[in-house]
């Protein structure tokens, strides 16, 4: 604990410093009694976020500092710190650092490329990408997966999430007596058709992240809007049920329901559901109740609609 907090008073120092506060204390700089502004100072430039190596590890740039770093790779600088086992924050071009990535997977011996895409709601040919895989795509057991930051509901396994190519069958490394995992075929629900109802919000509340970009790379596919746990759900549009889970665990409990145009809508975070798959919905009926399931630490619906595998800001479908 005493080597952590060290950690953490070097870096907070190393900010200062490159904030210029090294040498002043705040006060010196900030106030709202000043006779003249405030000098400006030049920001520096923003570093690009790239996707981290396979092997997790990276070589130090000429320029590079622990800060630089972190952003590149969307990590923290603490944790490049405990990776390495550096006792301060100076790197040196050149030197090989490990950076572990946030999100990865354990592989266990019966998962393979299919399954693990459906437990994430990532992509395979994502999953292949992030960490350099090959057809036929073999996994072993304890092998480390990077897992993309970003979630595309549409891989999962409904009928009408998914209009893209077809993604080549990948096939687990496992014993020779186990044969390899069969992918199951899609669940095919039928949509009933929107008519004049159109789309509307699902429940009344505060919007408390938009659609669209979210700050460090990061998309938003939908909107959260926050609400009273217990807060009921109604479906947006009339359409039938195609899934209802908990498997995606940053969603939490999570309804699906497909509507006529390739359209999809999702409500994540749920506490009660009152659906089954399957369950034909009609304009207004309740589908569930906000929770706050998932990795969320208030009540509130992630509301999302995608068509096909693209997801659509809510705002240009619902009128007011």
């Amino acid at each position: 604990m005493a080597r952590t907090h060290h950690y953490l008073r070097r870096m907070i120092l190393g900010l200062m410093v490159v904030s210029g506060l090294g040498g002043c204390s705040v006060t010196d700089r900030l106030s709202i009694t000043r006779d003249t502004p405030a000098p400006v100072t030049e920001a520096p430039l923003r570093v690009s976020v790239e996707a981290l190596p396979p092997s997790g590890e990276i070589t130090v740039r000429e320029g590079d500092d622990l800060f630089a770093i972190a952003t590149r790779y969307q990590v923290t600088p603490l944790s490049i710190l405990m990776d390495n086992a550096l006792e301060d924050t100076e790197i040196t071009p050149g030197q090989i650092l490990v950076v572990s990535p946030r999100r990865f997977h354990i592989v266990d011996i019966t998962d393979d490329l299919y399954t693990i895409s459906q437990r994430y709601a990532v992509s395979e040919a994502q999953l292949a990408r992030l960490n350099g895989l090959e057809e036929p795509y073999q996994l072993s057991e304890g092998q480390r997966l990077i897992l993309p930051d970003s979630q595309d509901l549409s891989v999962l396994n409904i009928e009408g999430l998914d209009n893209s190519a077809t993604v080549p069958t990948v096939a687990a490394r496992a014993p020779a007596t186990k044969p390899a995992n069969i992918q199951q075929p899609r669940k095919s629900f039928v949509a009933p058709s929107l008519g004049s109802a159109g789309f509307s919000w699902p429940l009344s509340g505060e919007v408390i992240v938009e659609y669209g970009p979210a700050g460090k790379g990061v998309h938003n596919d939908g909107v959260k809007i926050a609400a009273n746990e217990g807060t009921a759900v109604l479906v947006t549009a009339p359409g039938t049920v195609a899934y209802v889970g908990d498997n995606l665990k940053s969603f939490g409990t999570l309804v699906l329901v497909k509507h006529e145009g390739g359209y999809i809508s999702a409500y994540a975070h749920l506490g009660a559901v009152r659906v089954a798959e399957g369950d034909v919905l009609g304009t207004g009926m309740t589908l569930g109740q906000v929770g706050q399931t998932g990795n969320v630490t208030t009540p509130q619906l992630h509301f999302e609609i995608r068509r096909a595998r693209q997801p659509v800001n809510p705002r240009t479908l619902i009128a007011s």
